[in-house]
């Protein structure tokens, strides 16, 4: 029997994913949601985390860790590899020198079959990744994380024969907190290092609030939560952001209690949006798609730039320009919507083609 989802939970994915796309999608207000917004998914993985019994249990989990991020992150990384030269013919990618003159952008040249085989050996080991595949920074360090973790757990479990672990991971967590905000400061971060030592805490965060459960409030309380929330994090926001992409924040502090009031916002608000079914049926939706957004939605992005440029006459090489060229007015509107929107497109026949082999198996 499938196991029952939780609308609130897909629906917190869903609010994730959505604010991901649009802090891409040149937002004005993005430092504000990067102040939680990828804290987020990490603390989703720990509140969904389960402790391995035995090596059996370790061995199935990696397995599944493998399959679902591991196996993604190559894929991905090694299409888009494959797909250079077509996209350097289409403008998606340029050599054009003068795509340098926009900030963050880089020119790109063409591969052989020598570099996509090398190329794929290193993504096997998390070593670099593609320019439309960057959000994969994140994949790569939740297979990390979580990989750390139930090794952690299942060693701590060992030692304390059967008894609650939550303080010894604590431990763990803020030692490596500590390492990960020391080497935030020199710029360390090799293999990701630095991003799976500070992510580490917000993962076993994620299992704390497991541990707490659900508690039921009425929605007139949930929206004050949410506003509370909301208040703290505008608070911060004069202080700094974070970027957990390249392991920055101003603080192992500051880091905690962004992170923390993000999660009490999306949570609320997630708790508000299922007494909308058609909303909370939308963010659940989005939700399960997570992994095809994250995949996709830069290279979406580009729908967007190349019907500005038509509507523009804007050269064509300005097409590569990543993650978009325009900004400003309603422009990030229409990222957003190209970026969820194209990718969900993408899952729909997979997910169906998905239910009907499991269903002719479940027959057999």
């Amino acid at each position: 029997m499938a196991k029952q989802r939780d609308p609130v939970l897909d629906g917190m994915r869903g609010i994730g994913i959505v604010l991901m796309v649009v802090g891409h999608s040149g937002f004005a207000g993005s430092d504000f949601l990067y102040l939680f917004h990828m804290a987020l998914f990490f603390m989703l993985s720990g509140y969904f985390f389960r402790p391995v019994q035995d090596g059996a249990g370790l061995r199935r989990f990696c397995l599944r860790r493998v399959v679902t991020l591991w196996l993604p992150f190559v894929a991905a990384n090694t299409a888009f590899t494959v797909c250079n030269n077509l996209f350097l013919r289409f403008n998606i990618l340029t050599q054009d020198p003068r795509i340098l003159e926009l900030p963050g952008n880089q020119t790109t040249d063409p591969v052989t079959l020598k570099d996509i085989v090398g190329r794929t050996l290193h993504w096997c080991v998390f070593d670099g990744g593609t320019q439309l595949g960057g959000a994969l920074w994140f994949v790569q360090a939740l297979f990390q994380i979580s990989i750390l973790y139930a090794v952690v757990e299942f060693v701590l479990r060992k030692l304390r024969l059967g008894q609650d672990t939550l303080l010894p991971q604590g431990f763990v967590s803020g030692v490596l907190l500590l390492l990960g905000w020391h080497w935030s400061q020199t710029g360390w971060n090799v293999w990701g290092l630095g991003i799976v030592a500070s992510g580490y805490c917000l993962f076993y965060l994620g299992t704390l609030a497991h541990c707490m459960g659900q508690p039921a409030r009425k929605p007139g309380a949930r929206i004050l939560m949410a506003v509370l929330a909301f208040g703290v994090l505008l608070l911060l926001l004069p202080f700094g952001s974070v970027g957990l992409a390249g392991n920055q924040y101003p603080h192992w502090l500051f880091l905690l209690v962004a992170s923390a009031a993000g999660w009490m916002l999306v949570y609320e608000c997630a708790h508000l949006a299922a007494l909308l079914p058609p909303l909370g049926a939308a963010l659940a939706a989005l939700g399960r798609a997570t992994m095809p957004i994250v995949i996709l939605h830069f290279l979406s992005f580009k729908l967007v730039t190349w019907l500005g440029l038509l509507a523009t006459g804007g050269e064509g090489y300005l097409l590569a320009a990543f993650p978009t060229l325009f900004t400003g007015g309603a422009w990030w509107l229409a990222y957003t919507a190209a970026g969820l929107g194209l990718p969900l497109l993408v899952y729909q026949p997979y997910r169906a083609a998905k239910h009907a082999i499991l269903c002719k198996m479940g027959r057999a």
